[in-house]
């Protein structure tokens, strides 16, 4: 294993312990959320469903375990940090959960926006910390990656589903072709063009 990888998870290890929160390595490729959303990891406070107290999970079995890593982990600096976005997505949330499930939410554009807002600085945050530790991650593809995964929040407004593992967003060859490596595009709103791709792709 890379040194630096070595380092960061040591660190990451020691701020879980710092902060008491809960560490769980799945030897699996994916995690089962809840009946609606399997997915590759998650950071909870503890104040939700997931659990009762705080934990940082993440499917250490997937190929891309490392920046799942670093996606959650930042999560969990956000909650430190105490931003204000972390405590409104949080509801919103378990709001969007239950609306893929089928409960009709009345106010489902604000939690959808609210939790890609989120999403939006964690990935930014994902970005520094991939630098700050100079892990062997194409900051260029990951940012590819997580323009997919920001604006599929968008795309959940019509597609009222959660992506498979097997056909992520931020897997998807052809979807990955047409962002923007940098974090330069239109995050307020999905464009046409765009959501005919994520269609096509059933993502």
């Amino acid at each position: 294993m890379n040194k630096n990888v070595e380092s960061f998870i040591d660190y990451v290890k020691t701020e879980c312990k710092k902060h008491k929160v809960k560490i769980k390595q799945y030897k699996r490729n994916h995690i089962k959320l809840s009946d609606s959303i399997k997915c590759g990891g998650y950071f909870s406070d503890g104040l939700n469903a997931i659990g009762g107290k705080p934990t940082l999970a993440y499917a250490q079995g997937h190929k891309d375990y490392l920046e799942l890593l670093v996606h959650e982990y930042c999560h969990m600096t956000q909650w430190i940090d105490g931003i204000d976005l972390w405590r409104k997505a949080n509801d919103s949330l378990e709001v969007i959960d239950k609306w893929l499930e089928g409960v009709d939410v009345k106010d489902i554009e604000k939690h959808i926006g609210r939790s890609r807002d989120l999403e939006l600085d964690n990935e930014k945050r994902s970005v520094e910390m991939i630098k700050k530790w100079n892990l062997p991650i194409d900051v260029s593809v990951y940012t590819k990656k997580s323009n997919a995964y920001v604006l599929f929040y968008n795309y959940m407004l019509h597609s009222r589903k959660w992506s498979k593992p097997s056909n992520s967003p931020y897997t998807n060859e052809n979807i990955l072709a047409a962002m923007s490596d940098k974090f330069d595009m239109e995050y307020g709103e999905l464009k046409e063009d765009i959501k005919e791709l994520f269609m096509k792709e059933n993502i």
